[in-house]
């Protein structure tokens, strides 16, 4: 092939270097001296040095700008693009004093790749500065200019500076819009969906069209099944303008319907474009948000045998999935998968393991993955943690928080409130007390999920008098909060208060849910309300279109027998819409055997071991109201089969606080 015209090198060897096949630039930069071209064309010379910046050969194109006699405007906006790309701001600055020295006026590429190279090393002191001198030259307001300063701006965490460029801008393009939208999702507030989608509306209004970029930033901030139908709005203009569905775009939407409950939307989507891993990943997470977990482990396996390429995230998706199903067999088989193909070197598969492992009760397994881990983070001791909290080794998980502090981990909020969960879970008043004292000296205590945390623990440690103090100086209260004193309420007998906490609730507007309902029927339980236990019954579905599930219907059950209503609670568990379960049944044996209806015990105590024959309960039951009706033959036979299938009662449980714990309290050094 032939790389020059003997007429006219330089133009056909910076054609060869623009091709799409171009050729190494320093074979071309050793032809052009050879030739004796190179210096004569400074056209040349700048394709050159583009193409040293494109493949990041700074150095190369560091020496051939020197070598240049005649740079223009050109060569300068080239290498200031070259220096900003591969992070060396204060060569930038070097060369923009350069130009001023030599009395060249930068354009508008020099001061946007300057302030490209400021936001890339995050340098907001060169950033400012170049800021002031584009006021100088006159570039301040020049949309590519903007563009690159909104950008700047947000990198460095400067958000309202960003905005208040942006709005300075007269003449706005899809890039300024855009980069503001990336900079407003970006920023830590707790809901920016609201200013992007805004900002979104009003660039179509002033109908710039949003390109590619946009939409995959705007459908980020859909993340509730609530936003589905402006996320479906949204999802049709893209269609209505025409905008090309590539791999990120068809990845986004998927990820979007996922957040929304859109999962046939989802699934359509999936099956229109031309997939890769990220996307199969996708449709796994949504599959796994909307609680789809046996869909999403088909998937699993049609990527294996489709040869997919699996990764880890695909690995800890996975895992999560099983950790969510609770089987812990199929969680064994990803584990020797992960092991085999060396995902267990990543962290985030690691931590999805021992989350697996402490839901499945497997907790020597989760210590066997915790302490082989090569590297652990915050989110690994707290996996930890929770597993020992979630298997009723609260002391060990305490134990791990102190070993967490030794060795100097830094302490997110997740990390402290599986601590405060450590406390409840050892049922230990004095090291919860101790832990809030901490957490105030830390300047946590003022944050919703460890006040949350603390009103549990006060509530299960017998204080309800702490727990609704830390309740009421709540700056900010979420369902969280309301649904944990009014539970902490139901378990200690105070059902005035939890009805009353109740009602204002709903005074002020905050819509309960589920587990709402659920403290209120044990309250009402508790106190034999049984008028007032219907007509919050109904109101779950009348009034806020709550299906009530086995739990509600369990707390039903419950509030009937307690009132000696045993008739109507049978009556009651027959109309119900699904298959009672061993709690509901439970619930009207303990009733039966209150109020000493010896048929229905035998009965309910017969529909629990058909579902469970391994439980002793209902033969100790059956035993217990044998002697009560002086049937000893008859008590004598149940405790032989309780004997010959090898049953026993789970042991009932007492903490006792040990001055260890105070030793250990007293010792902690928070930085």
């Amino acid at each position: 092939m032939q790389f020059y015209d003997p007429f006219n090198p330089p133009e056909k060897l910076s054609a060869y270097l623009r091709g799409t096949r171009a050729a190494d630039p320093r074979s071309v930069h050793g032809l052009a001296v050879k030739l004796g071209c190179l210096l004569s064309s400074t056209f040349l010379s700048n394709n050159l040095l583009n193409a040293y910046r494109l493949t990041s050969a700074t150095t190369d194109a560091h020496h051939l700008f020197d070598e240049i006699p005649h740079p223009n405007a050109v060569t300068w906006s080239t290498i200031n693009s070259a220096y900003s790309h591969a992070g060396r701001i204060n060569d930038v600055i070097s060369v923009f004093r350069r130009m001023q020295h030599l009395s060249i006026s930068p354009n508008n590429f020099v001061f946007a790749s300057i302030l490209t190279g400021c936001a890339n090393t995050r340098d907001i002191l060169a950033g400012i500065q170049i800021h002031g001198s584009s006021f100088k030259f006159g570039f301040a307001q020049d949309t590519f200019v903007s563009g690159a300063m909104i950008d700047m701006y947000a990198k460095c965490g400067l958000a309202e500076e960003s905005r208040r460029v942006f709005d300075d801008t007269p003449e706005k393009d899809a890039v300024s819009y855009t980069t503001m939208i990336t900079c407003l999702e970006n920023c830590n507030h707790h809901d920016s969906s609201r200013p992007v989608f805004e900002l979104f509306k009003e660039m179509i209004v002033r109908r710039i069209w949003p390109v590619g970029m946009t939409f995959a930033i705007v459908l980020k901030v859909f993340d509730d099944p609530k936003k589905i139908r402006q996320a479906a709005q949204v999802h049709g203009f893209m269609v209505k303008i025409g905008t090309e569905v590539d791999d990120v775009l068809g990845t986004g939407l998927i990820s979007m319907y996922g957040r929304c409950g859109g999962l046939e939307e989802a699934v359509r989507i999936f099956d229109r474009t031309e997939n890769d891993v990220v996307s199969w990943t996708s449709l796994i997470v949504a599959y796994t948000q909307n609680g789809y977990y046996k869909k999403a482990a088909y998937l699993f396996q049609r990527m294996m045998k489709e040869k997919i390429e699996i990764d880890s995230f695909v690995v800890a998706s996975m895992i999560k999935v099983f950790s969510a199903l609770e089987d812990v067999n199929k969680g064994k088989e990803i584990h020797a998968f992960a092991i085999i193909n060396d995902f267990v070197s990543d962290v985030s598969v690691d931590n999805s393991l021992i989350t697996l492992y402490g839901r499945c009760r497997e907790t020597i397994m989760a210590e066997k993955v915790f302490h082989f881990m090569k590297v652990r983070d915050a989110i690994s001791w707290t996996a930890m943690m929770t597993c020992y909290s979630q298997n009723e080794h609260g002391r060990k998980a305490f134990l791990l928080f102190f070993h967490m502090l030794c060795e100097g981990q830094k302490l997110p909020i997740f990390s402290i409130v599986s601590a405060i969960q450590a406390c409840s879970s050892m049922v230990s008043l004095d090291a919860g007390e101790r832990m809030h004292a901490r957490i105030k000296k830390m300047g946590f205590d003022a944050n919703l999920s460890v006040e949350n945390s603390l009103i549990t623990m006060y509530a299960k440690c017998g204080s309800i008098n702490s727990a609704f103090s830390v309740f009421d100086y709540m700056a900010e209260k979420d369902i969280v909060s309301w649904n944990a004193m009014i539970m902490g309420f139901a378990q200690h007998g105070w059902v005035k208060e939890a009805l009353i906490l109740f009602a204002e609730m709903r005074r002020e507007e905050i819509k309960p849910d589920e587990f709402t309902f659920i403290g209120i029927l044990i309250s009402c339980g508790r106190a034999g309300l049984v008028a007032e236990g219907w007509e919050y019954f109904n109101m779950m579905t009348e009034e806020y279109g709550l299906e009530p599930t086995m739990v509600h219907y369990g707390c039903m059950v419950d509030l009937l027998g307690r009132s000696n209503k045993l008739g109507e609670a049978m009556d009651f568990i027959s109309s119900m819409p699904f298959e009672p379960d061993s709690l509901v049944w439970e619930a009207m044996l303990a009733a039966c055997k209150v109020h000493g209806d010896v048929e229905l015990v035998k009965y309910a105590a017969k529909k629990i071991l058909e579902m469970e024959p391994e439980d002793a309960s209902p033969y100790i039951s059956l035993s217990t109201m044998d002697a009560f009706m002086g049937s000893w033959d008859s008590k004598v036979s149940n405790r032989e089969k309780v004997k010959s299938q090898g049953l026993s009662k789970e042991p009932g449980k007492s903490w006792v606080d040990v001055h260890i714990w105070s030793k250990y309290l007293e010792t902690w050094e928070f930085d």
